[in-house]
């Protein structure tokens, strides 16, 4: 059978578009590709051991986000709106029992999806080493990413 890597580019640093890549990283890596993120620029935070604590729904420009009651977009920036959102949204996942992002990187290493930081996202943020979570591999540019999914008979890159 023909080697698959998966490449997910995570740039992104909010909960409603983490959580995509994550549930197609370990969905691949369960399948039995093998699967390598790369967190760049703000998807940097996703790896951070405190910024993770941060990590929220953005409603403003997001017209598909349900709402309780019709709410004009222009609202959306409201003070309070994205606390708003986060919460609705961690409170439909438990709901419909969609895992935590807490969960579903525990899932990820556990299937050993590599989780790339981003050499230059942590220069710019000012990041070490020690303040990722455990589990990471070591921060690496661009160019070891694309050759770690380049090396395979089948690559798939997605962008987040």
């Amino acid at each position: 059978m023909a080697k698959t890597r998966v490449g997910i580019i995570v740039l992104s640093g909010t909960l409603d578009k983490v959580l995509p890549a994550f549930m197609l990283g370990t969905t691949a890596a369960s399948m039995g590709m093998e699967v390598g993120m790369f967190f760049s620029f703000y998807g940097i935070n996703v790896l951070h051991k405190e910024n993770i604590k941060k990590i929220k729904v953005s409603p403003i420009g997001n017209p598909a986000m349900p709402m309780p009651v019709p709410v004009p977009q222009i609202l959306t920036v409201m003070p309070g709106m994205m606390d708003f959102a986060t919460n609705m949204m961690k409170g439909m996942m438990e709901k419909h029992k969609v895992p935590s992002l807490e969960n579903l990187i525990e899932s990820a290493k556990a299937l050993d999806v590599k989780l790339y930081p981003c050499n230059t996202a942590m220069q710019l943020f000012g990041f070490k080493e020690e303040d990722l979570i455990e589990g990471v591999e070591k921060p690496v540019g661009a160019a070891t990413f694309l050759n770690f999914v380049n090396q395979a008979d089948k690559p798939i890159v997605m962008n987040f």
